[in-house]
């Protein structure tokens, strides 16, 4: 369980990393709007920041012992 722990404490990171790099982009987007690559950037961070939230999803599943811990993952999250 220590491991899941872990991992879930890495998946939050990432998630608040992705959430807070998306708000800059919305919110302060001075300096940045003019960058070339800023939908390519924005869609990327979200796709990250939503397959952190997936992968805590599957994680307090397991520990909530709602799924087996080698059940196929059935998100849809790449």
């Amino acid at each position: 369980m220590d491991w899941l722990i872990a991992l879930q404490k890495r998946y939050e990171a990432d998630e608040a990393e992705h959430t807070a790099v998306i708000k800059t982009f919305v919110n302060n987007s001075v300096g940045v709007a003019d960058h070339d690559k800023f939908i390519d950037v924005l869609k990327d961070r979200f796709d990250k920041r939503n397959h952190a939230r997936c992968c805590l999803k599957d994680i307090k599943d397991i520990m909530d012992k709602k799924v087996p811990i080698v059940e196929e993952n059935k998100c849809n999250c790449k």
